[in-house]
């Protein structure tokens, strides 16, 4: 009753219906907040408070407020066939001095800006002392003796600080270099520096931390750029773009100085960051793309009218305009007074999902509603009853497949993991903006364009006559086909994909996960992107924990890290540590700031070694000055030769960790009683698991008891909706086996396992996305069966939506398919097996499962009792 007068309604004022959802679409273009300036990425920064590495983060950066830098870039210089040279080392070390330059360049502005304020920033925003300015600048005059910017720079603090004669001898050495600088007027240089937004730049020349700098066997050096950019932070894109021009520019002074042996790169946490996030803005662009050319091509094929393709996309891109507004909207409602409990955050790589669920969902909406409208055409030739009766005929069916997505979605919110939370009822609320577009914007634009929707057909009874999809004859054999025999059919079909299907379900059963998944998030890039290309060289010669060692505190709040007794538990610890694997390669402490192992020599290495101990730098460096923690925390970084990411590396950690807690426990007191925090890309990554295995339990059980649920409201069928879960359920686990068997056999010598979040993506679209076309077939069918009875009703209702539904399923198909033309792996295995998951749904759930169960279920019904009622049997 409702969907009639909705139909009468949109017939009856269709420009009203244009404007209103004009006007929307127009302010939500213009006004703000726009979509990119309000989302975020990354995975391991919205872990759920509470976890040990969001913990030991905690701690780190209250205890050690001086080491403010989040990530860092980090440049290498190798070569391969032998070990560097005096002339490759000082070429490095020019190459660094530009860097150390700019760092005193910002610190002083810093310093000036933060006088200027006279008023005291924040603690990871404090001024460093000009001293502090100069030491940058004469450590980048020492790494290049003809580099003149140093000492100009010098010679321009010193004057602004009234030393006129250190002031003077400075400017005198910067013209002995560069003579035309006479005539100059001293500035800092350059006045436009490079803003990575550093913290610090490290060298091989740096104390304490430069040994860690250089291989061991002298093929590779690294620079070290320190950035308070977040690891996955926007601005990492300008960051890598302008780090990437930096290298290419070395490259040529290499080739020019004849050092043609040298590689050079840039790769680093900040640098993987800044490559992601291009992978992801271009897996979104791709994906845009795509989708609306797979789109266009598939509706084309279908209805060859291309007057046609308005009503499906003027749809789409109104509600995806509109509903991209209203997400973006929602993250700034916190901001309204009593709201701050309203944390709402969106994602970028969100926007894919969004993309490819809207178009799909959309055009299957359109498709639904344009075949019915068909079918009412070719009844009465009356174009506005014909719309009216279709908006009549489709919208509880349209309504009722939406609602299964959205609930499933929205199932998503129940999850500990921010990045899911936010993301299922963001897409859950786009798709709701959509399905109201389609009943309401598409028939409007449908009844406003009259005729020339026919186009080149010319009139309504060619367009019914040349339109139509597919024969209803074909699909009228295949519906004899499959209800002939329907309980062999069940059988042989179950049997065939069981093949597939059944080893994921018993390890599912068996272990808790269908499938192994990898969290390795550096795998998901390009083997040709610089910043993986240089991560994956300086593997050859540094740990291949280097690019994430463990940062391990040792909390004793009754002891005293700095004392006799505490120096010895140190070096206790980092025997323990040493002992855990051959893996651990090197512990650097406060004892041992080289990270050798805890044997004092008389060599020159262990003169060095007590030299550096006793630096103020490395007592900074290790243990904590805070007044609130002074001496009661001591640092261990661990480095080891395992990939950070691996489920090994967690492995080792493990081990790592009870190796540690079981020697504390033999410890005297007060001792025994120290606290272990780890801190780093392998502690997160182990939480990450943790609290995503958890979040995809809860997850999947919610989306069975939900959809279950608006399938029996829509239905009232309890055997029926339990079917339908299970088909799906089904067709998930064959999924997941021919997915992995795909990505297994097709990238084999660089397969780990599917990113970690195919499985729960795929279980939650396919359960809620996979019952569109359950819902709209059994609704169908059990309207054909009030009719003309059980059998009857079954084959006309499987005549008559074949080929919409087939129709739907393969533009479904295709914009899942889109995501595969992305450059995230993990974004093209979770598009695979969408993209297989809805072929499924579309061809044998849809064609063969489902028909074959309710023709089984028509052999222990009544037929007079279902048709004389009107209505489905409750």
């Amino acid at each position: 009753m409702l969907f009639q007068k909705l139909g009468k309604f949109v017939v009856r004022y269709p420009i009203a219906i244009l404007c209103f959802w004009t006007v929307l679409a127009l302010a939500a273009a213009v006004l703000p907040p726009h979509w990119n300036d309000v989302t975020l990425d990354g995975d391991l920064a919205f872990l759920p408070a509470g976890l040990p590495s969001v913990e030991a983060e905690r701690l780190f950066r209250e205890a050690f407020p001086q080491r403010q830098a989040k990530s860092q870039l980090v440049f290498a210089i190798s070569r391969k066939d032998e070990p560097l040279t005096e002339d490759d080392l000082r070429f490095a070390d020019k190459m660094a001095s530009p860097l150390q330059n700019v760092q005193g360049v910002m610190l002083y502005q810093a310093a000036i800006a933060a006088e200027a304020s006279q008023s005291k920033p924040p603690e990871d925003e404090l001024p460093t002392p000009v001293q502090q300015v100069m030491a940058a600048w004469e450590e980048s005059a020492l790494l290049d003796s003809k580099n003149w910017q140093p000492l100009w720079n010098m010679a321009f603090a010193s004057q602004q600080y009234g030393d006129d004669d250190a002031g003077k001898q400075y400017r005198e050495q910067a013209i002995a270099l560069r003579p035309e600088l006479k005539q100059e007027t001293l500035e800092l240089v350059p006045v436009d520096p490079i803003n990575w937004n550093q913290f610090d730049v490290l060298t091989r020349h740096t104390l304490v931390r430069g040994d860690m700098l250089t291989s061991k066997n002298g093929h590779a050096v690294l620079i070290v750029v320190e950035s308070r950019n977040e690891f996955m932070a926007t601005d990492n894109i300008r960051v890598l773009q302008e780090a990437t021009q930096y290298v290419e520019t070395w490259r040529t002074r290499a080739q020019e100085a004849g050092l043609t042996h040298l590689d050079i790169g840039v790769t680093g946490n900040a640098a993987i960051g800044g490559e992601m996030l291009m992978a992801a803005k271009e897996s979104i662009a791709n994906t845009e793309l795509y989708t609306i050319l797979l789109v266009i091509i598939i509706l084309l094929l279908i209805y060859r009218t291309p007057m046609l393709l308005t009503v499906p996309l003027l749809s789409i891109a109104v509600s995806f305009i509109i509903s991209s507004w209203l997400v973006a909207l929602l993250t700034q409602v916190h901001l309204l007074p009593g709201m701050d409990w309203f944390d709402f955050k969106v994602f970028k790589t969100s926007r894919i999902f969004i993309v490819v669920i809207l178009f799909g969902a959309g055009t299957d909406f359109c498709l639904f509603l344009i075949g019915r409208y068909r079918e009412e055409l070719a009844r009465c030739r009356d174009h506005d009853w014909a719309i009216a009766r279709a908006l009549a005929g489709v919208g509880e069916a349209l309504t009722a497949s939406a609602m299964t997505t959205v609930v499933g979605l929205g199932m998503m919110f129940f999850a500990d993991f921010e990045k899911y939370r936010n993301s299922g009822p963001a897409i859950g609320l786009c798709l709701l903006i959509t399905l109201l577009t389609c009943l309401t914007l598409a028939p409007a634009i449908m009844r406003f364009m009259g005729q020339t929707m026919f186009w080149p057909w010319g009139d309504t009874r060619q367009f019914v006559e040349k339109s139509r999809p597919v024969s209803a004859g074909w699909w009228e054999r295949i519906s004899q086909l499959v209800c002939s025999r329907p309980g062999l059919t069940l059988t042989v079909v179950v049997l065939l994909l069981g093949i597939v299907g059944f080893p994921s379900l018993y390890k599912r059963i068996t272990t808790g996960r269908a499938v192994e998944v990898s969290y390795d998030l550096f795998g998901d890039l390009d083997d040709d992107r610089m910043a993986k290309q240089t991560a994956l060289r300086i593997r050859n010669y540094f740990p291949l924990g280097e690019s994430g060692p463990l940062t391990i505190l040792a909390v004793n709040p009754a002891g005293q890290f700095m004392e006799t007794q505490g120096q010895a538990i140190t070096n206790q610890l980092a025997v323990t540590i040493f002992n855990t694997d051959d893996d651990v390669e090197r512990v650097f402490t406060s004892e041992q700031p080289l990270g050798d192992r805890p044997v004092f020599t008389f060599s020159s290495r262990g003169r060095q070694i007590l030299m550096l101990k006793n630096h103020s730098r490395t007592k900074e460096f290790f243990l904590a000055q805070e007044p609130k923690w002074s001496g009661q925390i001591a640092l261990f970084r661990v480095l080891t030769d395992r990939n950070p990411f691996s489920n090994e590396a967690i492995a080792l950690m493990d081990h790592i960790e009870t190796n540690l807690q079981e020697e504390i426990a033999t410890l005297p007191p007060p001792w025994n009683e120290t606290k272990i925090y780890i801190q780093g890309t392998t502690p997160s990554i182990r939480d990450l698991m943790k609290v995503t295995t958890q979040d995809q339990k809860r997850i999947e059980l919610g989306v069975i008891v939900a959809v279950f649920l608006v399938l029996l409201v829509i239905l009232r069928r309890p055997m029926v909706c339990a079917y339908m879960i299970l088909s799906v359920l089904f067709s998930y686990y064959v999924t997941l086996g021919i997915t992995e068997l795909f990505f297994r056999t097709v990238y084999a010598d660089s397969y780990q396992a599917l990113d970690w979040k195919v499985p729960l993506f795929l279980f939650v679209i396919l359960a809620a996305i996979g019952q569109d076309y359950n819902v709209y077939l059994a609704t169908r069918v059990f309207e054909e069966q009030r009719r003309l009875g059980l059998r009857d009703g079954l084959l006309r209702g499987m005549t008559t939506t074949g080929g919409i539904i087939t129709s739907c399923g393969l533009v479904m198909a295709g914009t899942f398919a889109s995501m595969c033309m992305g450059t995230l792996l993990g974004v093209i295995e979770i598009g695979f097996a969408l993209t297989v998951g809805v072929l499924l749904d579309t061809f044998v759930v849809r064609t063969i499962m489902l028909p074959c169960f309710l023709a089984l279920m028509n052999r222990f019904s009544d037929d007079e009792v279902l048709t004389q009622a009107g209505k489905p049997p409750e």
